[in-house]
């Protein structure tokens, strides 16, 4: 079935996290304003978090189909799209290598496309499950990033 596409999602995770580990901790000391108190331990933490959020969304999608376990397996493809423009911003904004701007780039925006096509030509995706599947997938990458730095704010 067309939903078996989903599981391009955790494995295209798991090839960015490895171009990200070797230096996004490191590159991130650099800027302080976008990454603040970003360390080791929170970058093992959030990808975690992260991957345990993308497998369990791609596994009720698969193996429980419903509207809201649609929408929660497209929330991973548009969570990783929303990624993809983190690791491009910064790197046109500084002119410096993002670590993960290749994966993000090359295999962050077409995948979700994909996937999103492959959903909508097997007759399963309706307008609603996409617009929140995109809303979802945005506020998951986003709204921890914004308190954060609300919250950073507030400290200095």
């Amino acid at each position: 079935m067309a939903l078996q596409i989903l599981w391009a999602i955790p494995l295209a995770y798991a090839i960015h996290v490895a171009e990200e580990s070797p230096r996004f901790v490191k590159w991130s000391k650099n800027y302080p304003k976008w990454f603040p108190d970003f360390n080791t331990r929170r970058f093992i933490l959030g990808n975690t978090v992260w991957m345990t959020y993308v497998l369990v969304s791609v596994i009720l999608a698969i193996y429980h189909p419903a509207t809201w376990t649609l929408i929660l397996g497209l929330s991973a493809a548009s969570w990783i799209f929303s990624n993809s423009w983190l690791h491009i911003f910064t790197t046109l904004k500084t002119g410096i290598y993002s670590p993960g701007v290749v994966t993000a780039s090359m295999v962050y925006i077409p995948l979700p496309i994909y996937v999103y096509a492959t959903v909508f030509n097997s007759g399963v995706l309706t307008s609603a499950v996409f617009s929140w599947s995109i809303i979802i997938g945005f506020a998951i990458m986003y709204v921890p990033m914004l308190v954060g730095r609300l919250v950073t704010l507030k400290r200095y």
